[in-house]
């Protein structure tokens, strides 16, 4: 159960905020005005507020934009992560184009009641644009900093600084953050904010008030918000994913690390393989003449084959036919045991009992001193708070006596969190007669 609720700011929060600075609103009887004006004067500066309320990638034009983009850079991938670093330098800027469009309104929006009022109110010599972020949640504060920024020196003349602040909440269920950033960036140096430091000031003071009101009342009303989560679309088939930022540290509460959520359960590890019994001529003989009514046996060995081969037809690296030796007298025994008579049966629990020693036994790879001269790698790309977003691939290592590696792909890009991928890698294993699974997750993405 979370542990807080937090309201967003209103428009009466950042009156008391200017109003504790010194400052008053730019227009009486604003409401009834024909034109539109600023909302503040803060020394000789006026200020327009703009608050960002809503997630700018809710929107379907702009996650379209974002899916083409990334999709010319990651055409196989089945869970993309929307992240500005990992596209190529031309595109990083394209990029910026499409997230700042909520930040390119409010500046082409500010722009002019920040002119309208600088006419009314010759005694002020600044134009301040004030940005909140309130809902734009996938959009951390450096970069908003960073794009309203931008936007604001190439879209007008008319904006002499650029302040950016927020409230960023962050939860693991047990631990809670909270972050209430507040930067002022000049963009023309001969008209400086000389209010910021007592606006900053009277900010930090505002969020030391609303904490303590929050510890002290635990109730909400309508409209109040949880953590920053991860913001997530799909567009053809394929998951676009902005993670939530890491918490920082790690938990000292959740050991295993922090919870993370699986939408999809029947997805987390299903059946790895498929596995049937293999016998020689030798074997399938011993059999008929011990059980000849056995119908799972076929009439002939070629009618075995055909029978153990439909499924060999049908292998998927997710789900790979196996098929394991089995012997009459070790099969016999089982059955004096088990009091099972299908040699697949037994097969089967062959199966489970080496997939389990290997799980057991599999460690991670940077762990291991002395790497065997053979052995299967799963490695997952660990991603954000859900897990089903999770990326995996699988491949089979072979260590040279020079040092290098030769290695063999499995499964490359596959759409599974780390359990299902350790497993599968084992009966690869398996299929392979390979006595060794190691595994990696890359936590470049991960929640923590």
């Amino acid at each position: 159960m979370e542990t807080f609720r937090i309201q967003p700011l209103a428009e009466a929060d950042l009156d008391a905020v200017v109003l504790s600075a010194g400052g008053r609103r730019a227009h009486a009887a604003a409401d009834r005005r024909t034109k539109r004006g600023a909302d503040y004067v803060l020394g000789d500066s006026v200020i327009e507020l703009k608050t960002l309320e809503e997630e700018g990638l809710d929107k379907p034009e702009r996650q379209a934009k974002l899916a083409s983009l990334f999709r010319s850079c990651f055409p196989t991938r089945p869970v993309i992560v929307l992240d500005r670093d990992a596209l190529p330098t031309p595109l990083q800027g394209e990029f910026d184009h499409i997230v700042a469009g909520p930040i390119k309104t409010a500046v082409s929006s500010a722009r002019g009641q920040l002119k309208q009022s600088r006419t009314e109110l010759p005694d002020t010599c600044g134009s301040i644009l004030w940005i909140i972020n309130n809902g734009y949640t996938s959009l951390d504060h450096d970069s908003l900093v960073r794009l309203a920024a931008r936007r604001a020196r190439n879209d007008s003349s008319e904006i002499d600084g650029v302040v950016v602040s927020g409230c960023y909440f962050y939860s693991d269920t047990f631990d809670s953050c909270f972050l209430w950033p507040i930067d002022y960036v000049p963009i023309n140096t001969s008209r400086p904010f000389r209010g910021f430091d007592v606006l900053r000031e009277c900010w930090n003071e505002f969020s030391g008030r609303y904490m303590s009101h929050l510890v002290q009342h635990s109730t909400w009303t309508a409209g109040a918000k949880g953590p920053i989560a991860d913001t997530q679309f799909e567009v053809d088939g394929v998951t676009f994913v902005r993670p939530a930022p890491p918490m920082g540290a790690k938990s000292d509460f959740f050991a295993g690390g922090r919870p993370r959520k699986s939408t999809d359960q029947s997805r987390y590890c299903p059946p790895v393989a498929v596995v049937k019994a293999g016998l020689t001529l030798g074997e399938w003989t011993r059999f008929h003449e011990h059980i000849p009514t056995a119908s799972w046996l076929g009439d002939t060995y070629a009618d075995w084959r055909h029978l153990t081969s439909e499924d060999e037809d049908k292998d998927d690296v997710r789900k790979p036919c196996i098929c394991l030796s089995v012997t009459f007298s070790r099969w016999r025994s089982w059955t004096d045991r088990c009091g099972a008579e299908s040699v697949h049966q037994y097969a089967l629990d062959l199966f489970h009992e080496r997939i389990r020693g290997l799980i057991l036994n599999a460690r991670r790879r940077s762990d291991v001193a002395v790497r065997p001269h053979r052995y299967v790698l799963a490695l997952t790309e660990t991603i954000g708070q859900e897990c089903t977003n999770d990326v995996s691939h699988i491949a089979e290592f072979t260590e040279q006596p020079n040092g290098r590696q030769q290695i063999a792909e499995i499964v490359a890009d596959q759409r599974m969190p780390h359990e299902h991928a350790l497993a599968l890698a084992c009966a690869h294993a398996i299929a392979r007669d390979i006595d060794v699974v190691m595994w990696e997750k890359d936590l470049s993405y991960a929640w923590l």
